[in-house]
C-alpha cells in the first residue's frame, strides 16, 4: 500500500463497530457458554471440597471433654497471659436455670437445674448431667411417689455429688412444701420418698373498720383480700355484703399464718370471724373440726352457717358481675343474659365443688375457657368457668364432694380479668345461685356440743381482746371494689 495514499472516505465510514455490540457467531456463542459453565463448575467443586474437609476434621478430631461442675466459690482461672479464662458457653436448652452451690466440708458439690422443656422425667435427668444408668435408677426410686405427668418447666432437679462424681443425694423440688428425695442405702441402691417439710403455724388476731371494701380493709392489715370470702360465705342469708355494707362497719378475725423457714407460705384455718353492722348487729362464726368428718363454720349455738350447698364456692375478693338475665353486654351494647355470678379473685385461688355430685364435663369449652360442670341431686347442675387449671382426677364421671377442690381461678376463654363465673341450672334452666342456694344448716350432734362450746368460749375471748383502730369517716361504701371483670361465656 502506498503510504502517501489518502484513506478512502467510504472505507472509514464503514469501519466495524466494537465487538461488544456485535452478535456472536454460532461457534463463538458455544465457546462463551463453555467458559461460563467451566467457571461455575469450578466454584461448586471448591465449595464442596471445603465442606468435605470440615466434616473430616470434625469426625477425626477428638471431642472436648464434658465441662466439669465448677463450685460457686471456685477461684477464677487465669492463664499465663493474665487475662481471665473464658469458659465455653453451654447449650441454653440444656442449662436453663443452672446454679451451683458451694461445696461442703466433705468436698461435695450441689448442682441445681430446672426441669426445662424436657419430654419426660428421664430426659430431664439426662439433660441435667445424669448418666443413662443413673437416670434409670432415679426413675425406679421415685416412680411410686412422683406423678411424672405433672412435671413443670420450673421444677428443680438437685444433684449432690462426691468429689469423684458419685451421687449421694438427689431432690426433685416441685414447690416449697413438696420435695422428693432419693439417696443410696448401705448397698448403694437408691431409695426414694417424699420429704416432710415442717410448717410453722402462727395464730393471728386482728380487726379493723371498713371504709372502701372489706377486701381492701383486710389488705390494709396485711392479710389476704381473699379472706373476705370467708365472711361472705359464712354470713350469706344473714347479711348482704353487696348492698348492706357501710363505712364504719367493723370486723375481727382469728386466722393461722403458715410459714416455712421463716417465710410466709399461706393462710391456714380461719378459726373465728366477727362482723358488726348497724343493719345486722353482731355476727359471729366459729370453725369446728369434728374428730370424724369435715370441719365447718357454726354459729354460737352449734348450727351450721350454711346448708347442703356452697353459694360461694371460693374465697373471693368481690362480686364483679351479678346474675342478670337482662344484662346489657358491656362490649356488644345489646341485651345478653348473664346466667351466673362472677367472683373476682386472685389467679390460682382454689375453687370448690358447691355440693356433692358427679362431674359431667371437665375441659376446654371455647368462650368459657377451662370449664367444669357437675350434676347434683334433684335436677341441679353447677358450672365453673374461666379456670386457670382443673385439678387432677376431675374428669367426666368422677364423683366429687362438697368443698372438694376442683380447680383454680383464672381468666381463660373470653374474659377480661381473673374471676370465677359460677352458674346454676335446675331441670335445664339457669337460675340465680345467690337466691337459690340457701338452706337451713344442720346442728352439731349432741355428743360434740361440749367440745364445741369450749372452743367458742376461747375464741370469743380472743375476739373481744382485739383492739380496733379509730373509726374512719366517709360515706356509705359497697364491698364490690373498683375492678369489674366481665366474661362472654356461652355455658351449655
Amino acid at each position: 500500500m502506498d503510504p502517501d495514499a489518502k484513506p478512502d472516505p467510504l472505507a472509514v465510514r464503514h469501519r466495524p463497530l466494537p465487538s461488544v455490540d456485535l452478535a456472536l457467531l454460532p461457534h463463538e456463542l458455544r465457546a462463551a457458554r463453555t467458559k461460563i459453565a467451566l467457571a461455575i463448575g469450578g466454584v461448586v467443586l471448591l465449595i464442596g471440597a471445603v465442606a468435605a474437609l470440615s466434616m473430616v476434621r470434625g469426625i477425626w478430631e477428638p471431642s472436648a471433654a464434658p465441662e466439669a461442675v465448677v463450685p460457686f466459690n471456685a477461684p477464677e482461672v487465669v492463664p499465663a497471659g493474665g487475662a481471665p479464662a473464658v469458659l465455653p458457653a453451654e447449650p441454653p436448652t440444656e442449662t436453663v436455670g443452672v446454679t451451683n452451690e458451694p461445696t461442703d466440708e466433705l468436698g461435695r458439690t450441689t448442682t441445681v437445674r430446672k426441669f426445662g422443656t424436657a419430654r419426660g422425667f428421664r430426659d430431664a435427668l439426662q439433660n441435667a448431667g445424669a448418666s443413662v444408668e443413673e437416670s434409670a435408677e432415679l426413675v425406679t426410686a421415685l416412680e411410686k411417689h412422683v406423678d411424672f405427668r405433672r412435671c413443670q418447666p420450673t421444677h428443680e432437679l438437685v444433684f449432690e455429688r462426691e468429689g469423684d462424681g458419685t451421687l449421694v443425694n438427689f431432690e426433685y423440688r416441685v414447690g416449697i412444701t413438696e420435695i422428693y428425695r432419693a439417696q443410696p442405702d448401705a448397698r448403694g441402691t437408691l431409695i426414694g420418698g417424699r420429704v416432710n417439710i415442717p410448717i410453722e403455724t402462727r395464730r393471728v388476731a386482728v380487726g379493723g373498720y371498713v371504709s372502701g371494701s372489706l377486701g381492701q380493709a383486710l389488705d390494709a392489715l396485711g392479710l389476704g383480700r381473699t379472706l373476705a370470702g370467708v365472711f361472705v360465705e359464712s354470713f350469706e342469708g344473714r347479711f348482704d355484703f353487696k348492698k348492706a355494707t357501710r363505712a364504719g362497719d367493723s370486723f375481727r378475725i382469728l386466722v393461722d399464718r403458715e410459714y416455712v423457714n421463716g417465710e410466709l407460705l399461706r393462710y391456714g384455718t380461719v378459726h373465728a370471724i366477727e362482723y358488726q353492722s348497724e343493719r345486722a348487729g353482731t355476727l359471729r362464726a366459729f370453725w369446728f373440726q369434728p374428730p370424724h368428718g369435715k370441719g365447718d363454720y357454726y354459729d354460737a349455738a352449734g348450727v351450721a352457717m350454711h346448708g347442703g350447698w356452697l353459694r360461694t364456692p371460693l374465697q373471693y375478693d368481690h362480686i364483679s358481675s351479678p346474675y342478670n338475665p337482662r344484662r346489657k353486654h358491656p362490649i356488644l351494647k345489646r341485651i345478653m343474659p348473664h346466667n351466673g355470678v362472677d367472683y373476682a379473685a386472685s389467679p390460682g385461688t382454689s375453687v370448690w365443688a358447691a355440693a356433692n355430685g358427679t362431674v359431667s364435663f371437665a375441659g376446654s369449652s371455647g368462650a368459657n375457657g377451662n370449664l367444669i360442670a357437675i350434676r347434683h341431686a334433684n335436677g341441679y347442675e353447677t358450672f365453673y368457668a374461666h379456670l386457670l387449671r382443673i385439678s387432677s382426677g376431675i374428669r367426666a364421671g368422677a364423683a366429687v364432694t362438697q368443698r372438694q377442690p376442683i380447680g383454680a381461678v383464672g381468666s381463660t376463654g373470653r374474659s377480661t380479668g381473673p374471676h370465677l363465673h359460677f352458674a346454676l341450672k335446675r331441670h335445664g334452666h339457669f337460675i340465680n345461685p345467690a337466691s337459690q342456694l340457701n338452706g337451713p344448716g344442720m346442728p352439731l350432734p349432741a355428743g360434740l356440743t361440749g367440745a364445741f362450746r369450749a372452743k367458742v368460749r376461747e375464741a370469743e375471748g380472743e375476739l373481744k381482746a382485739i383492739t380496733l383502730a379509730d373509726a374512719p369517716s366517709g360515706e356509705d361504701a359497697e364491698v364490690a371494689g373498683a375492678e369489674t371483670f366481665h366474661d362472654e361465656g356461652e355455658l351449655p
